[in-house]
């Protein structure tokens, strides 16, 4: 009897099965069919022929009037066709048949606004939000309609009666400032905004990473400033403060923002953090004025503050950043040659005193090192006292040999031994900061640029070729352009060993310095019709060296022969780069110096010089309005 029962439900079972089977199959048969009819119909639509794909989705439809892309797709190829009375006789008919779809609202007061029947539409969309007047979603849902019709007045009516039903009314605050700042509105976004953040407090990286979007725009930065500094004023909340410093320092406007940093470090009792990162965004965009100003204002209020030692060290450092533009203003660092002479040295003098304080004020701290690598460096580059600048170095070296200042010591103490004419020491300083395990790429690139050019005047031109191929594999450094030229050079001329050798004395002449005995070298080539390549190479560097020496007329002179020489190849670009920047920066031709940075443009698009020649192009159009 059991097993009658059993063998009974397997046959149902079976069957059952069978019969799901074939229904299976009979839908594999149906369904194809439809989506061929709906690609068919959307190629009709894509194809402009709409009246073709209205039947094809209507024939859609009324197989499947539950398949909401159908019902979808049939309303839009309506409304493309201007058949807004069907488009609306449809929508009301799937209303009736779900009158709790916010989209369907949505749709139908798309329809009667493209029919300029506005009130009606407003009308449509508010009873969407009816649907469930405390539900987020409706609100949002039909707003976003408004906005898609760039009904924005509505929109901002739809949002703002979502925050009023809502219980998290921050949610419609983040819509609302969008499109308020979308609409040039503000100062209403900015209300919203701060709204969010009183509520919120840890949106405000958001927020200011939206304000910042629009920030440049006219009239925001002011709007946006009376905005925040009021609700500021009124709830005294840290976040809007800080805020109100983000906006301050966003249009660069940093008086304000100190000012303000300082009343928040009052009102809130704070201990140097916000002042220490107005310092730090004030020295980073290069207002070292400000940087300094923040920086010492730690000093003298927060003596225990954790910002203290590092607020020492960025004072000093601002105050050598400040004095370096005024150094190199009147170095004529522009000029791809020169030789820099000592400036300022009281006031130089007066940093390393700061700096040297700092070491002996804290001597265990790690910050010892960054102080005694700015030392070096002004002895260096500022003093030119290369014996206490190598003395730094050789003791960074020695007392924090795995970090990135002993690299850098070891890199400058080479570019010393190279000017005092001492290149097996040179070799021995690069190839001890390349064997440093954490040397940076970049850095790694330029000690194999400097060992290949030690091996290039030594006159082992297949060494220095391999090294100089090795530097090249990151042609975003100021050097690569060098390096490519020298190997095109060696690999073009090298047969031609004694005149090489000539060019290769001459190269480091140049950069030792020695300006009269390298032009002799150069001009030597550079009048020589038999020595091809070489010829323009010489022409090139005798044309810096005439520029290291202020003779800008007969610089520009070579410079434009090769310029117009269409055989000058790889010449050409660095000679048009080198022929503006003297119109900019000697002659004071901005005019000229801008036309030929166009040419320069438009001729070599995939240029080395392409990115720094579209720099100094846009300085000039800025200066000039």
């Amino acid at each position: 009897m059991r097993n009658t029962w059993r063998m009974n439900k397997l046959k149902a079972t079976l069957f059952f099965s069978l019969l799901f089977l074939s229904a299976i199959g009979l839908y594999a048969q149906i369904e194809p069919n439809l989506d061929n009819k709906f690609r068919l119909a959307q190629s009709y639509e894509v194809a402009g022929r709409l009246e073709k794909a209205e039947s094809l989705y209507k024939e859609l439809y009324d197989t499947q009037p539950w398949n909401y892309t159908f019902f979808e797709s049939l309303n839009k190829v309506l409304v493309a066709q201007k058949k807004y009375d069907k488009s609306v006789e449809l929508l009301n008919q799937k209303i009736l048949q779900t009158p709790n779809d916010y989209n369907l609202y949505g749709l139908l007061g798309s329809t009667y606004y493209i029919m300029d029947q506005s009130q009606k539409a407003y009308e449509t969309w508010d009873k969407g939000t009816k649907i469930s007047p405390e539900s987020t979603v409706g609100y949002r849902v039909i707003a976003n309609y408004a906005i898609e019709n760039r009904a924005f007045d509505k929109a901002i009516d739809i949002l703002k009666k979502g925050k009023e039903h809502s219980a998290d009314p921050t949610v419609f605050s983040f819509d609302l400032g969008n499109i308020y700042a979308a609409n040039m509105k503000f100062k209403d976004a900015a209300e919203e905004f701060c709204f969010l953040i009183e509520k919120h407090p840890e949106q405000l990286a958001v927020v200011k990473s939206r304000i910042m979007s629009y920030i440049n725009r006219p009239d925001a930065t002011q709007q946006t400033i009376d905005a925040v500094k009021s609700i500021a004023k009124s709830k005294a909340m840290p976040e809007l403060y800080d805020l109100l410093t983000f906006v301050f320092v966003s249009s660069e406007n940093f008086k304000d923002a100190f000012e303000n940093v300082v009343t928040s470090e009052n009102i809130f009792h704070g201990n140097g953090t916000n002042m220490f990162i107005l310092a730090q965004d004030a020295f980073r965009t290069r207002q070292y004025d400000w940087a300094a100003e923040a920086y010492n204002f730690i000093l003298k209020n927060y003596s225990n503050s954790p910002y203290t030692q590092p607020s020492k060290i960025g004072y000093a450092r601002t105050l050598e950043s400040s004095l370096d533009q005024k150094f190199l203003s009147a170095n004529f660092s522009w000029k791809p040659l020169y030789k820099p002479v000592p400036l300022f040295s009281d006031e130089y003098k007066k940093i390393i005193e700061a700096y040297n304080e700092f070491v002996k004020g804290y001597p265990d701290n790690a910050i010892n090192i960054e102080a005694l690598f700015r030392i070096a460096e002004i002895y260096r580059t500022r003093l030119f006292d290369y014996s206490k600048a190598d003395s730094l170095y050789k003791k960074i070296s020695e007392i924090s040999p795995t970090t990135n200042y002993a690299i850098q010591s070891n890199i400058f103490r080479g570019k010393m031994a190279i000017e005092n004419d001492n290149l097996n020491d040179a070799e021995k300083y690069f190839a001890q900061a390349a064997a440093n395990g954490r040397i940076q790429p970049n850095d790694l690139s330029e000690t194999k640029f400097y060992l290949g050019r030690i091996n290039f005047w030594k006159g082992n031109f297949t060494d220095a070729l391999k090294l100089f191929n090795e530097a090249t594999k990151n042609l975003s450094t100021d050097f690569s352009n060098d390096a490519l030229e020298l190997s095109a050079l060696i690999g073009a001329t090298k047969k031609d060993s004694i005149n090489l050798v000539r060019y290769s004395h001459a190269d480091m002449l140049a950069l030792q310095n020695k300006m009269e005995q390298a032009a002799t070298e150069f001009k030597t080539l550079a009048d020589n019709p038999n020595v091809f390549i070489l010829n323009d190479f010489a022409k090139i560097k005798l044309a810096e060296i005439l520029i290291a020496k202020d003779d800008l007329p007969t610089a520009i002179k070579i410079l434009e022969e090769l310029t117009g020489n269409e055989k000058s190849g790889i010449f050409s670009e660095k000679a048009n780069f080198l022929l503006a920047r003297c119109y900019q920066y000697g002659v004071k031709n901005l005019q000229k110096a801008a036309e030929i940075y166009e040419k320069l443009l438009e001729k070599f698009p995939n240029s080395l010089y392409f990115d720094r020649a579209r720099t100094e192009l846009n300085k000039l159009q800025t200066k000039n309005g």
